[in-house]
């Protein structure tokens, strides 16, 4: 109901201006544009001279603020402005904060061996440490993940945190949503965070049964909200469960029949997951909390969670293995950009190759030439996109970075053209590797909420990491280098104008 008065509001709002710009002279216009190109001007001063987001971001909304000046200027208000001069209440700075340092406290009493030295790295600028005492198992494609994650949650005495980016209501998300029913009317806790632009389909009838069973939820930044011009386009990408604080979930897969391969679309949905169990669930806790206090966005959200009492219940994992995993999460609203330097420090630490898997590869300037001056040096660069498009913006921007790439020494490969290929993955030397939610794209580098999982030395988990990317491989083909430089004028303009405008989408 409160959406459909909402949206009643604007739409009224709307024909009332259209009204008045109708009966009034065309002056008015005439004055409009000007002052829209003059707005113009003072955005563009502005992202050249004060925005710190990336050379291409900011010559892409350069671009079409002067090409399309009242729709630019449109888009821009709504999508374009500075995530990091956002806005938050008193309650969700200090609730975050007080949550952040007791858990990072807990993390500095687990003694620890030698730790690796790449995790160091990234712990300095993170503040995320890497924790042992971990047993990972990865997770290839749809029905290994969704048959561990049932198995889970049937499983759970305490309490479920689930939180994704898409959750569909069909046939799987039904499935899920009434198994965390039944566990919510046996008594265990359960918390349900979805994106409010990637699972804005769930509707009442859908989130009604949840809610009389006594499950609590939340949309994340509902894109119906009067604010929608502040977080539009800042999208929660990540996909978390957290089962009894003891065993976590995380990766590439959403909730919906498509992640299993039952679509028309695709032959085979090709996806990774990972499933932790031990010390490290305490990050996948953490970031799970750190945004469901941001959505309660009242005094002492986090005390439930953080007293002692709290701590036992959620934040007391038991060391049932010997592999490090490091857990690390970040937004648009912090000052670095968290998870992608996370990912190219890694990268720079190879000594022999890099192997990367993302369904989306929109790079900034700083990871490009990561990219670049690492195949140059004569590591192996290895780079696996799919080879067929679910988002046709998308894919022409990705392919518009293949010749370069390859001009560098990297070998880029595409999936088969029959299947899609989603999964999130760094894999170094063989020897370390990070399984996510971030594609390797300005988006989830610069405007997502995303997570990655950064894994160390020796690990079953790596090992089959590295078998799934041959088999990969030998499922794609080889981009060749003067086949690409013999594209069409028309591809390559397509592929041109998807890189002009994927930076700001």
């Amino acid at each position: 109901m409160k959406k459909t008065i909402q949206l009643c509001v604007i739409a009224g709002l709307i024909a009332l201006v259209g009204y008045y710009l109708i009966i009034l002279s065309s002056s008015l216009f005439i004055s409009a544009g000007l002052i829209t190109e003059l707005i113009g001007i003072y955005i563009a001063l502005r992202l050249l001279l004060v925005d710190s987001r990336s050379t291409n971001s900011k010559v892409a909304w350069i671009a079409i603020i002067f090409i399309l000046p009242i729709f630019g200027v449109i888009c821009y208000f709504f999508f374009g402005r500075n995530p990091q001069n956002r806005l938050f209440t008193t309650a969700q700075k200090k609730e975050r904060e007080k949550l952040i340092q007791r858990i990072h406290h807990l993390s500095d009493q687990l003694e620890e061996l030698t730790v690796p030295k790449t995790s160091q790295r990234i712990e300095s600028l993170t503040g995320i440490k890497a924790l042992n005492g971990n047993r990972l198992t990865l997770l290839t494609d749809g029905d290994e993940t969704f048959s561990a994650i049932k198995k889970a949650i049937k499983q759970a005495k305490h309490h479920i945190h689930i939180q994704y980016y898409i959750y569909k209501s069909d046939e799987l998300g039904t499935e899920i949503r009434d198994l965390l029913i039944q566990k919510a009317r046996e008594g265990v806790e359960v918390r349900f965070l979805y994106d409010g632009f990637g699972s804005k389909k769930l509707n009442t009838a859908f989130l009604t049964p949840m809610k009389q069973a006594g499950i609590e939820f939340y949309a994340y930044d509902p894109i119906f909200s009067i604010w929608i011009s502040r977080t539009a386009n800042l999208r929660n990408h990540r996909k978390i469960i957290v089962i009894d604080g003891q065993i976590g979930f995380t990766g590439g897969l959403n909730v919906g029949n498509e992640y299993l391969g039952k679509v028309d679309r695709f032959k085979f949905w090709r996806d990774t997951h990972l499933m932790i169990e031990g010390n490290s669930v305490i990050e996948l806790q953490e970031a799970f909390l750190y945004d469901w206090v941001y959505m309660e966005n009242r005094k002492e959200a986090a005390n439930p969670f953080i007293k002692a009492e709290g701590i036992q219940h959620y934040f007391q994992p038991k060391a049932v293995g010997n592999e490090w995993v490091q857990v690390v999460y970040g937004g648009p609203y912090d000052q670095e950009k968290l998870v992608r330097d996370a990912m190219l420090d890694m990268i720079d630490s190879a000594d022999e190759s890099v192997w990367i898997t993302s369904p989306y590869l929109v790079p900034d300037d700083e990871s490009l030439a990561v990219l670049r001056r690492t195949a140059m040096s004569g590591i192996d660069v290895k780079i696996l996109l799919p080879g067929k498009a679910d988002m046709a913006l998308s894919f022409h921007g990705s392919n518009a970075y293949i010749e370069t790439l390859l001009e560098a020494g990297a070998e880029v490969y595409s999936y088969r053209d029959d299947s899609f290929i989603h999964g999130k993955m760094l894999l170094i030397d063989g020897k370390r590797g990070a399984i996510g939610t971030a594609n390797f794209d300005i988006r989830s580098f610069r405007l997502n909420h995303e997570m990655m999982s950064f894994i160390y030395e020796t690990s079953p988990a790596l090992d089959k990491m590295k078998a799934n990317y041959i088999e990969d491989i030998e499922n794609s083909y080889l981009n060749n280098l003067e086949a690409m430089k013999q594209r069409s004028l028309i591809q390559k303009l397509k592929e041109q104008l998807a890189s002009l405008f994927t930076p700001i989408l």
